[in-house]
C-alpha cells in the first residue's frame, strides 16, 4: 500500500467512524443527544410568587389535564360535552344512547358551587338513540355536568314531563370550562429590580399576571393558540390600551403575546392563592 493509499483509507475510516457514532455518545463529548433535542413533555404550568421559570404549556384542548369529556350513563349510553366555551356561547352536549329511550327526555344538570345539583339544559332522544343539547351560561368556572333520563317527552294531549330519575350509583359526570375573554399586553424591560404592588421584586425570570382588582396571589388560567399556563397575580395594572392582564416577559413569550393580543382566561378560585414573598 503506497502512502498516498493509507492516507485516502485513514481518512475515510474517521469520516464512517463519525457518522456512525450514537448520539449517545455525541451527548456524553458535549454535543446534542437525540433526546436533548426532542420537545418535552407538556405539562399545565401552574407557578407559586416565587417561582422564576417558565416550564412547558399543555395543549388547551387536552382532556386529562381537566378532567373527561365523556361519560357513560348506565343502562342507556355514552354522551359527551365540549370541554371549552367561552361565556356567553353555549356548551354543547350530545349522546348516542339505546334506541329504546326514544322520545324520552334527557335532562342535564350542573352541580352549584354548595355541591347541589340543579337543571342546566334538556333534550329529546332522537328515533336514532341521539340527542343535542344546548347550554349557555355567564358564570365562568369549572362545571361538573351529568345526564339523566326523564320520561317520554310531553305530548300534544297535555302529557306531563315525569321528574328525572337518578340511580343510587354514580351516572358518571363530565367537567367542562366557561372562560372570559379579554386583551393582554405584557411588561417587564424597564421595570426590573422593582417591586411590584403585591410586594415581589420583578426580574427577567418572574412569572406573573398584572390585574386590576384581582387579590395578590390569585392564580389566573390563561390560554391562547392552543397553549395553557396558571400564574399568580404579582402586580396591579394594566390600565391602557383596553387589557384586562398584564403578563410578564417571559410569560407572554410562553403563550406567543407580542403585542396587544386576545387570550382567554380564568381566575382559578379553586387553587391555593400563591403565598406572598416575605418583605
Amino acid at each position: 500500500m503506497t502512502a498516498p493509499d493509507f492516507v485516502r483509507r485513514a481518512a475515510l475510516s474517521g469520516v464512517l467512524a463519525l457518522i456512525l457514532t450514537p448520539a449517545t455518545a455525541l451527548g456524553a463529548t458535549g454535543g446534542a443527544s437525540v433526546d436533548a433535542l426532542a420537545d418535552p413533555p407538556a405539562a399545565t404550568v401552574v407557578a407559586t410568587a416565587s417561582d422564576e421559570a417558565v416550564a412547558p404549556a399543555t395543549t388547551d384542548e387536552d382532556p386529562t389535564s381537566h378532567g373527561p369529556t365523556t361519560a357513560e350513563l348506565p343502562g342507556a349510553g355514552r354522551w359527551r360535552a365540549a370541554p371549552t366555551t367561552v361565556a356567553g356561547k353555549p356548551v354543547i352536549i350530545r349522546g348516542d344512547f339505546d334506541v329504546a329511550h326514544a322520545d324520552r327526555r334527557v335532562i342535564v344538570e350542573r352541580r352549584t358551587p354548595s355541591g347541589r345539583w340543579t337543571k342546566a339544559t334538556s333534550a329529546r332522544v332522537r328515533s336514532t338513540g341521539r340527542f343535542v343539547a344546548r347550554w349557555k351560561t355567564r358564570s365562568k368556572r369549572y362545571h361538573q355536568l351529568r345526564v339523566v333520563l326523564g320520561g317520554a317527552a310531553p305530548r300534544a294531549t297535555g302529557e306531563h314531563l315525569a321528574s328525572p330519575s337518578v340511580d343510587d350509583g354514580d351516572p358518571g359526570t363530565v367537567r367542562v370550562v366557561v372562560l372570559d375573554s379579554g386583551r393582554a399586553t405584557w411588561y417587564g424591560p424597564g421595570f426590573y429590580g422593582r417591586r411590584t404592588a403585591c410586594g415581589q421584586t420583578l426580574t427577567a425570570r418572574t412569572v406573573g399576571v398584572a390585574h386590576r382588582s384581582l387579590p395578590c396571589g390569585t392564580q389566573v388560567e390563561i390560554r391562547r393558540g392552543g397553549r395553557t399556563v396558571v400564574a399568580p397575580v404579582i402586580d396591579r395594572g394594566p390600565f391602557a390600551n383596553g387589557a384586562v392582564l398584564d403578563l410578564t416577559k417571559n410569560l407572554a413569550d410562553d403563550l406567543g403575546v407580542t403585542g396587544v393580543q386576545r387570550v382567554r382566561y380564568l381566575p382559578r378560585t379553586d387553587l391555593r392563592r400563591a403565598a406572598s414573598p416575605t418583605r
